[in-house]
C-alpha cells in the first residue's frame, strides 16, 4: 500500500462561481492543516490548460500520493483530472473531486461565512476518503459477444433485430406462446392510428427468419449469474407436448391431447345424423365433391358463406365430417379469415375504413351518420338482415379517403353524402331482397 500522507489539494475559483461566496485564501490555509495534506494551492480556472499543467507539475514536484480537486461537480471534470493524472503516471483512482460549487457556493451565495465553513468541511471529508483509497487497475476479460433480450413485445422484437443486424447472436425469451405482446392485440396505434398488425407482422417474420436470432417462446428465465460481458442465464422452456420442428400450427393435435388424457384417437362423430335433412340437401352439392380432401376447407367454406352470407354451426360440422377434418381445424379457418362470419350477416356489408388517412379526413363522422341512418352500431346487422356494418383498418385506397364500401363497390363518402348515396343505392334496387 502506498503512503497516504502526501495529499495534494487544488482549489478552483471557477471565475466568480466559487470565489464569489467562498473565501478561497481562508480555505487554502485551513486545508494545509488537515491530516495527510502535503500541498494545497488555488487557481482561477483549474480546468484550463495552465490549471491542468499546475496539477500535473505539482504531482511530480511534491511526490503526491493522492489528489483532491475542489471545484465543480464530478460529472463535469472528474474524468478530465483523472485522465490528466494517468498521463503523468499517477493512478487516476487516487484522484477525487470535492464539489464546492453546486453543493456549497451556489446554495449559500449570500452566506459567505457559512459557504466557507462548509467548503472546508467538504474538502476535509474528501481528503479523508482519498487517504483510504486503494490504487485500482483496469481488469481485462473475455466477452461473450451474444445478447439476451427478455420479452417478445414490440420493444423486444425491435431490440433483437437491431442487435442481430449488427452481426451478433441474440436469444429472445418470451414467456407466452407467441411474440407480439400487447401491440398485436390492438386495432390501431396512437398517434397515427396505423394498423398495428401492418407494422408488427413484418418484424415478427423478420425475427423468426433471422439467422442470428434464437427464439425461445413459452419460456422463462430461471436464474442469472455472472457479470457484464459474461452472464450465465438458465432458460426454462415449458413443455409443449409436440415436436416443435415438425409443428405447422394446424391444431390437429388437439383431438388427441395428452392433457385431456385421451389414450386413443376417438372415432370422428357423425354430425350429419343430427342435422336437419333439408339443410343437408342444400350443403351436399357444395361439400360432397370434395369429400375426404382436407385441403379444400377454405374453398368449401367460401361456397357456404356465399350461399348463406355466414357460416352456420351445422354447416361447419357437416364440412368437418365429410372432408374428414377435425372440427377445431374448421373453426380455426372460419375465424381466421375476415371474409367469413359465424353470425348472420346482412345481404349487404357496409365497411367504413378507419385507417390513418380516412380517420384524419372525417371517417368517424361518416360512421356516425351511417349508424344513425340504420339504427345499428359497428359489428351489428339490421333487424331485416339487409345491412351489416363493419369497421376496417384499411381498404387500400387512401387517395379516396374517407372511403366506404357497400359490398365490393368503393365510395368516397363525406358525412353529407351518406343519405344521398344510400338512397340512390336502394332506388336502384340494391337495397331490396
Amino acid at each position: 500500500m502506498p503512503n497516504k500522507d502526501r495529499i495534494g489539494v487544488f482549489i478552483c475559483h471557477c471565475g466568480h462561481n466559487i470565489a464569489g461566496s467562498i473565501d478561497i485564501k481562508n480555505v487554502v490555509e485551513a486545508v494545509k492543516k488537515f491530516p495527510g495534506v502535503a500541498f494545497a494551492t488555488d487557481y482561477r480556472y483549474m480546468c484550463s490548460t495552465p490549471g491542468q499543467e499546475l496539477v500535473a507539475n505539482s504531482i511530480k514536484e511534491h511526490n503526491l500520493t493522492g489528489v483532491v480537486m475542489a471545484n465543480c461537480s464530478p460529472s463535469l471534470h472528474e474524468r478530465t483530472f483523472r485522465n490528466l493524472a494517468a498521463k503523468v503516471g499517477f493512478n487516476p483512482y487516487l484522484v477525487e473531486v470535492a464539489n464546492i460549487r453546486e453543493q456549497c457556493s451556489w446554495p449559500h451565495w449570500y452566506e459567505p461565512k457559512e459557504a466557507t465553513r462548509k467548503a472546508n468541511t467538504i474538502i476535509k471529508t474528501i481528503v479523508a476518503k482519498v487517504r483510504q483509497n486503494a490504487a485500482l487497475y483496469p481488469v481485462h476479460c473475455d466477452i461473450t459477444k451474444r445478447a439476451l433480450v427478455i420479452g417478445g413485445g414490440i420493444a423486444g422484437i425491435q431490440c433483437a433485430l437491431d442487435v442481430a443486424d449488427s452481426g451478433y447472436e441474440v436469444h429472445l425469451v418470451e414467456k407466452t406462446s407467441s411474440i407480439g405482446g400487447r401491440m398485436v392485440q390492438l386495432s390501431e396505434t396512437f398517434p397515427t392510428l396505423d394498423c398495428p398488425q401492418c407494422i408488427l407482422t413484418p418484424k415478427m417474420t423478420d425475427l423468426a427468419n433471422h439467422p442470428n436470432i434464437n427464439l425461445h417462446s413459452y419460456s422463462e428465465i430461471e436464474s442469472v449469474d455472472g457479470y457484464i460481458g459474461n452472464f450465465k442465464v438458465n432458460i426454462k422452456e415449458k413443455p409443449r407436448y409436440i415436436d416443435t420442428e415438425k409443428c405447422t400450427g394446424c391444431g390437429d393435435c388437439t383431438t388427441n391431447c395428452p392433457v385431456h388424457n385421451q389414450a386413443v384417437i376417438l372415432e370422428p362423430p357423425k354430425y350429419s345424423e343430427s342435422i336437419e335433412k333439408k339443410f343437408v340437401k342444400e350443403l351436399e352439392p357444395m361439400v360432397l365433391p370434395f369429400a375426404g380432401d382436407p385441403s379444400a376447407v377454405v374453398q368449401v367454406l367460401l361456397d357456404v358463406n356465399n350461399k348463406y352470407n355466414y357460416l352456420p354451426e351445422d354447416a361447419l360440422k357437416y364440412v368437418s365430417e365429410k372432408l374428414e377434418v377435425p372440427l377445431s381445424r374448421v373453426y380455426q379457418v372460419a375465424t381466421f379469415y375476415t371474409a367469413f362470419s359465424l353470425t348472420p350477416r346482412g345481404e349487404h356489408v357496409v365497411k367504413v375504413c378507419m385507417g390513418t388517412a380516412c380517420h384524419a379526413k372525417g371517417a368517424p363522422r361518416v360512421l356516425e351518420e351511417i349508424e344513425r341512418r340504420f339504427g345499428i352500431k359497428s359489428g351489428e346487422t339490421t333487424p331485416d338482415l339487409k345491412y351489416t356494418l363493419e369497421i376496417v383498418n384499411c381498404l387500400g385506397c387512401c387517395a379516396l379517403s374517407p372511403v366506404v364500401t357497400i359490398d365490393e363497390t368503393y365510395y368516397h363518402m363525406e358525412p353529407s353524402d351518406v343519405t344521398t348515396i344510400f338512397d340512390k343505392f336502394e332506388e336502384e334496387g340494391n337495397g331490396k331482397n
